[in-house]
Formats: C-alpha cells, sequence, structure tokens
C-alpha cells in the first residue's frame, strides 16, 4: 500500500518534468529558432517607409466609425498576418488595450491589395473621448519578420 502515493502524487510529477525538459531542449537545439523576449521595444519603430494606412483620420468624433486600409510596400511580405490594436493613452500612468483585431493568413502582394482582404473590414466605435494609440503589426508566414505602424488619433465629445 505504500507505493500508491508514489504512483498517484510523485510519478505524474517527475514524468511531467521529464517531459518539458525533453520538449524544451528539443526546442533550443533548433537551429532556426528565433527568440524575441522584448518584441515591444520594437514598437517605437514606425515601419511607415513599408506600409501605408488608407483612410484613417487624426481626429474622431464618439461613436464614429473608425475604418481604414493598409498597403504593404515590402517585397519580404507575401502572406502574413495582421493584428491591430487600440490603446488608451489618455491617462500617461498606464495604457489600457481597448480593442484587439486579429485577420490571419492575409495574403496580399501578389496581387497588390490592401488588408484586410475581402469581404473582411476594420471597423471599430470608440465611445469615450480621450487619446488613442492605434498600433498595426504585420507578421510574416513564419513570424520571423515583422512591420509596425504607430498612430495617435484624439476622440473628442463633437464633430470636428
Amino acid at each position: 500500500m505504500n507505493k500508491s502515493p508514489f504512483i498517484v502524487y510523485f510519478l505524474p510529477i517527475i514524468l511531467s518534468v521529464s517531459l518539458g525538459t525533453f520538449v524544451m531542449a528539443e526546442a533550443l537545439n533548433d537551429s532556426e529558432r528565433q527568440l524575441n523576449m522584448w518584441q515591444f521595444d520594437s514598437m517605437s519603430e514606425s515601419s511607415s517607409n513599408k506600409l501605408s494606412i488608407i483612410g484613417l483620420e487624426k481626429n474622431y468624433s464618439v461613436s464614429d466609425n473608425i475604418q481604414f486600409k493598409i498597403k504593404i510596400n515590402d517585397s519580404n511580405f507575401e502572406c502574413g498576418d495582421l493584428y491591430i490594436t487600440i490603446y488608451d493613452i489618455t491617462n500617461s500612468d498606464e495604457d489600457q488595450v481597448i480593442t484587439q483585431s486579429g485577420f490571419l493568413k492575409q495574403c496580399f502582394m501578389k496581387y497588390g491589395q490592401s488588408l484586410p482582404l475581402g469581404e473582411d473590414k476594420y471597423s471599430e466605435i470608440i465611445t469615450e473621448p480621450g487619446e488613442y494609440s492605434i498600433v498595426i503589426e504585420i507578421f510574416d508566414e513564419k513570424y520571423k519578420n515583422s512591420l509596425f505602424y504607430t498612430e495617435i488619433i484624439h476622440v473628442n465629445t463633437k464633430d470636428i
């Protein structure tokens, strides 16, 4: 009976640590791996010459529909994933995520299309006045290359 606590409690722990160690060792031995632990540090560098934003205004009224398209000018990006995040930066103490949208597997360079593709449209409504940062991130298919673009917009309570 004294072997049952070992089998029930300690054997699963020993097996999971062993398996985890094996998986981590295999991942670290992969020659094509790329660790980017501080990927948000590169957000300060906008890739504005490699992508352009079509239809984004600097000022909006509360409840206006924020819509825009993205045009990629970098031939290194045939296909990729697009993420658009809006941060409330009204209080300088902390940036709060208001919304994030993802458009996966966007293949756009072949026909020179704007993102998001096809029937997908980016559209958000902000209901509170303030200052907001729109961060656009585009990653290639293997997540090795990326483009970042940041724009500040203002949302006011009345029409501009």
